[in-house]
């Protein structure tokens, strides 16, 4: 019986904590042995919810038997233990009580992973959550502040490669593939010496030049998308382009091929 009230303790908390939105963001951010004790408390919450419907089912049996022993004249001369006869009873082996706290639990467990109002939550209640959860994450913070008001990020990868441009998406699913997608305004790198930032790209007026878009046809502007994975960066910063123009964005010099004879005028 011990065995299993563990099992459907340890399901109802693992099928819990990988269906529900919010739950599921909080164990990605969970390591070790924490990860068992998240999913074990989610389990027992379970668990009682189970012991607490089994003994409202015990009070309702004790409230008719009462009831049916003070008026005889409704059942007879019987005397009535609904409720003792609830708890003999026994199925498979384990007593009745037992079967269904645990059938409670696993009732409990699926409403609110899949039917529940926060396992179905609308694009408002998803941004909310986001908004709620990136808090404790200067990182994701950052980036969902990206997202939400159009801010242009600055990210320099461990390669003093630079991207500047619009944050599209950021995944902290998994931890070995956690990424941030980025429609690049500008690329370049770091000078060894001077870390100074050299341009190279400059996207956005390509965009302008083309007539691309976030919304073109044929081709838009998420055709140049960036994929980096979050262990490549460096540092991450916004970036203003109001205040971007008292910078001293040193440009890579270009240089000329030397004449040929035949390139000279005669």
């Amino acid at each position: 019986m011990g065995t299993a009230i563990f099992m459907v303790l340890m399901v109802c908390g693992y099928w819990y904590t990988s269906r529900d939105l919010s739950t599921r963001f909080k164990i990605k951010r969970t390591f070790g042995w924490d990860v068992y004790f998240l999913v074990a408390l989610y389990g027992c919450i379970f668990v009682l919810q189970g012991v607490i419907a089994t003994g409202l089912i015990w009070l309702v049996l004790l409230m008719v038997s009462a009831s049916l022993n003070a008026l005889p004249q409704l059942a007879g001369a019987e005397h009535h233990h609904y409720q003792i006869e609830f708890m003999n009873w026994s199925f498979l082996g384990i007593q009745a009580p037992v079967v269904v706290m645990l059938t409670f639990a696993v009732m409990f467990c699926l409403y609110r992973s899949n039917w529940a109002g926060s396992a179905r939550l609308s694009s408002s209640g998803r941004q909310k959550l986001y908004k709620r959860l990136t808090r404790a994450n200067g990182v994701e913070g950052l980036l969902y502040q990206c997202m939400e008001e159009g801010e242009l990020a600055w990210i320099t990868l461990k390669s003093r490669r630079i991207y500047i441009g619009m944050i599209q998406t950021a995944s902290f699913d998994n931890t070995s593939a956690n990424n941030v997608v980025l429609i690049p305004m500008l690329s370049g790198y770091r000078n060894g010496k001077s870390f100074e930032l050299c341009v190279e790209h400059n996207y956005s007026a390509w965009y302008a030049d083309q007539g691309i878009t976030l919304n073109s046809q044929p081709k838009s502007a998420m055709a140049f998308r960036k994929v980096i994975l979050l262990d490549q960066i460096e540092s991450l910063s916004l970036f203003d382009p109001a205040s971007a123009m008292a910078l001293k964005l040193h440009q890579p010099e270009v240089q000329t091929p030397p004449a040929t004879p035949s390139s000279i005028p005669h």
